[in-house]
């Protein structure tokens, strides 16, 4: 929780409204050093359920407070639930039977998308078969695929979704810290990488609100906090894949990540940020392990951007910079249609 004030309450109370006994189930509240009175909130609903545990830690991000949850934890299984979103009653009992009839390691749910004016701006609902029990690598596969054909917002995040603890503790997968944006994909990474059992649990149950002043929200994706965070993903995962990496779906879906982290240090950067920072970039990047990328079992996108990169960073930006004005190009003329389209019916 940080300055989450105005929304913890709703978020908590939806936790409660559950299908499930309250003392089958924690409620781990984890306090990083909010300013505002986040911690008073979750005081006086302790006083009203039982199942309410509240941890305070000075300011550390959402990393190091996650995996103190996760530590701190006791339940089979683990949900990580943003305080601004919320859950839709009475959902956890079916989910939870289903993580324990098929054994998952992983259950990934469906989500809703809300704007500002909680208004729905997007749900995901993948329908598929619950018995349908795959590796972590083919679901992601499967996410992916549904991310082309239907534009799948946000795949790369770790709430929605049920963890078993003991699989999560038994390889120590954690958050890895002063990753302070898409900290979830570099996690994500690791954990379906490493998942046996995993599945689709039906249903959008889980509630995204859009909040004006949260981390997606701001300029954090191009500070250079955030690019720091990429590169030290891209090592990790580079480690990562010397370690446990053995089949060729695994490995293509790190390089995947490697790729993506990789590329992120780049277009964070503004073009008048990306000269000034090109010297310390090309020595982050041309460095080391990743001068070059590997590109096997990758798609053939990330292939393209791979080889400009593999070129030279400069080939890459200017192909990215070309590439965000075709995409806006596109934008335009999309919405000019749809005006005249308007228009012509209005």
């Amino acid at each position: 929780m940080y300055n989450v004030e105005a929304y913890v309450e709703r978020c908590l109370r939806s936790l409660e409204e559950q299908d499930i006994p309250g003392n089958e189930y924690e409620i781990i509240c984890i306090n990083d050093g909010s300013p505002d009175d986040s911690r008073g909130v979750v005081k006086r609903l302790q006083g009203e359920f039982d199942n309410i545990i509240l941890i305070d830690q000075e300011n550390q991000g959402v990393s190091v407070a996650r995996n103190h949850g996760i530590e701190k934890a006791a339940g089979k299984y683990l949900m990580m639930v943003d305080p601004d979103d919320y859950m839709k009653p009475d959902i956890l009992k079916e989910r939870l039977d289903l993580m324990d009839r098929y054994h998952l390691d992983v259950g990934l749910i469906g989500y809703t998308i809300l704007d500002e004016a909680m208004e729905e701006e997007y749900h995901y609902d993948p329908l598929y078969n619950t018995a349908d029990v795959i590796t972590g690598v083919q679901l992601i596969n499967k996410l992916m695929r549904d991310e082309i054909t239907e534009e799948v917002r946000d795949p790369h995040r770790s709430v929605s979704m049920f963890f078993r603890r003991e699989f999560l503790n038994s390889f120590d997968l954690r958050y890895l810290v002063n990753v302070p944006y898409l900290e979830d994909g570099e996690l994500l990474a690791r954990t379906m990488c490493l998942a046996e059992r995993t599945s689709f649990m039906n249903g959008q149950v889980y509630m995204r609100t859009t909040r004006p002043g949260s981390a997606t929200h701001s300029r954090l994706y191009y500070s250079e906090k955030s690019r720091d965070g990429f590169l030290k993903a891209a090592y990790n995962l580079h480690s990562f894949k010397l370690q446990y990496c053995r089949d060729k779906e695994q490995k293509g879906y790190i390089n995947t990540s490697i790729i993506h982290f990789t590329l992120l240090s780049i277009t964070s950067l503004e073009p008048w940020h990306y000269f000034r920072n090109y010297s310390r970039l090309r020595t982050d990047l041309k460095g080391g392990v990743l001068r070059k990328l590997d590109t096997e079992g990758c798609s053939e996108r990330y292939r393209k951007m791979s080889r400009h990169y593999n070129r030279s960073i400069h080939c890459f930006y200017l192909y990215w910079i070309f590439y965000r004005m075709i995409q806006s190009v596109k934008i335009i003329i999309k919405y000019s249609v749809l005006n005249r389209i308007r228009r012509t019916n209005g």
